[in-house]
């Protein structure tokens, strides 16, 4: 069985906790955690399968995972699909609770997905259980990647087998941790993590976004060399990010240099308004009351177009934004 089934499952449980509208059979979407120990015995019983702890334990000792045990359990009786997954699931939740000492990859998945959803929802007793969770991640990445393992191979690994996105659950943890003022902890969590991401320009950023709250002279490199990267990438989301990062920059020929090369990649009208709204902000930075007028006229015209609209590369409102930044750099501030 392959490392993201208990990941399935996951993801399925999240998305029916946000919309509990969604068709699900209990048994997929049950907290099994929550489960006692003779329950989840009393569950394996009704699939056919007559174990307690002591057997349990006994059995589970010539495995290395909960998904090579459940293949043996389910290769002795034949079961159904169904019936599989009911077993896994099961199966699963006792080895987490029996086997503490014989750890393996999904577990750790699992477990990392169960403290991001509680920091997520607010529901983490205490802020050291993610912490220890990022902190078990590191170790994870350290040692398979000094056994000769490609670091970011490791942590796609790691991402395939979980419902979460670690990746951009990483970038959005560090953005937090810079945000309230925790320098030292993000600074830390970068050296951690930034050798193991695939889309390492987005941990760049969170460096230079590090460093303005240190260093702002040290930042002004990588935001350089972020941006001539943004133009070779066309990575849209990335640019919007880029482009609010760069508001506060003094020099406002490389804001707008930027924005005009994002134009041509967006697609859809929340695009569209999305970099309207970065561009209000940046022109009201710039005490350009004018522009910013404009802009947020722009926005109240188009209030009414439904956000998923296709947009037109010849909408009369993106030529007007095109035109308002070829000649905006030259106008004086209007005070």
């Amino acid at each position: 069985m392959d490392i993201d089934r208990r990941a399935l499952y996951n993801a399925l449980r999240m998305n029916w906790l946000n919309d509990p509208t969604i068709e699900v059979e209990p048994w997929q979407v049950e907290n099994y955690r929550d489960m006692s120990l003779p329950l989840l015995f009393s569950r394996l019983r009704q699939n056919g399968f007559s174990l307690d702890k002591d057997s349990f334990t006994s059995l589970s000792e010539n495995f290395d995972t909960p998904e090579e045990l459940t293949t043996h359990l389910i290769d002795e009786e034949g079961v159904s699909a169904k019936e599989e997954d009911q077993v896994y699931l099961i199966t699963f939740e006792l080895w987490r609770r029996l086997q503490k000492d014989k750890p393996c990859l999904s577990i750790f998945c699992d477990e990392l997905d169960h403290q991001i959803y509680l920091y997520d929802h607010g529901l983490a007793k205490s802020a050291e259980d993610i912490q220890d969770a990022l902190s078990n991640l590191q170790v994870i990445l350290e040692e398979n990647s000094d056994e000769g393992a490609d670091p970011e191979s490791v942590l796609n690994l790691i991402n395939y087998g979980s419902a979460n996105d670690i990746e951009a659950f990483l970038f959005d943890f560090i953005l937090e941790q810079i945000e309230n003022d925790n320098y030292s902890y993000a600074q830390d969590l970068l050296e951690s993590f930034q050798y193991y991401v695939s889309d390492k320009k987005w941990f760049q950023l969170l460096h230079a976004r590090l460093l303005f709250g240190i260093d702002p002279t040290a930042a002004k490199p990588i935001l350089n060399y972020l941006i001539d990267q943004a133009e070779d990438d066309e990575d849209l989301e990335f640019n919007l990010e880029l482009l609010s990062e760069l508001i506060q920059e003094e020099d406002e020929e490389i804001f707008l240099k930027l924005l005009k090369s994002t134009l041509p990649l967006l697609e859809q009208e929340e695009d569209f308004q999305d970099m309207l709204l970065l561009t209000a902000d940046f022109f009201n930075e710039k005490e350009k009351i004018n522009e910013e007028h404009l802009i947020q006229s722009l926005l109240k015209k188009r209030s009414s177009i439904p956000l998923d609209n296709i947009l037109d590369k010849n909408d009369p409102g993106v030529l007007e934004l095109t035109k308002l930044i070829e000649t905006s750099v030259y106008r004086p501030n209007q005070k």
